[in-house]
């Protein structure tokens, strides 16, 4: 999962992942606040929670080459990382470009995204097209590419 900017509006300042939540947040996903001062991915089947934003920083970042038997892992890519663990969130009027960088894509790739309609944040912590159960309008597409679904480039509305 992966988030490159085309055009930045608004970003909070980095906020701690709460400690109720277990795994890691990854750029692209649909946050919200735990509490005042952390942030968790979306994961609301009631849908009661609103989003707060797109994460905009990973809280791990893999080694860009694994370790095997014989070598240790090549290197990490230290221009990319969540600042001690924390995570700023882009707001209202972004646009970003959401990816697949080798974890998986942010977005449902297999759903059908049409230019200027709207995408929700999903109950996994996704973004999606598919309307229903009450899931929270984040924003509209603005372009995207493949099919599957290889790059998906959202205008954030929340």
């Amino acid at each position: 999962m992966a988030v490159r900017v085309i055009r930045e509006n608004n970003r909070n300042e980095g906020l701690v992942k709460d400690s109720g939540f277990v795994g890691e947040i990854i750029a692209g996903q649909p946050l919200v606040l735990a509490t005042a001062s952390t942030v968790k991915p979306y994961a609301d089947g009631s849908f009661a929670d609103i989003p707060l934003g797109i994460a905009a920083d990973s809280t791990e970042i893999p080694p860009l080459a694994p370790s095997s038997g014989q070598v240790a892992g090549e290197g990490f890519d230290y221009t990319n990382f969540a600042r001690g663990g924390k995570v700023a969130v882009f707001q209202d009027g972004s646009e970003l470009e959401l990816f697949d960088d080798g974890r998986g894509a942010p977005y449902e790739d297999g759903d059908t995204y049409v230019l200027n309609r709207p995408v929700f944040a999903k109950e996994n912590g996704l973004v999606t097209s598919v309307v229903g159960g009450g899931r929270q309008q984040i924003g509209s597409v603005v372009d995207f590419a493949g099919s599957p679904v290889s790059r998906l480039r959202i205008k954030f509305t929340v």
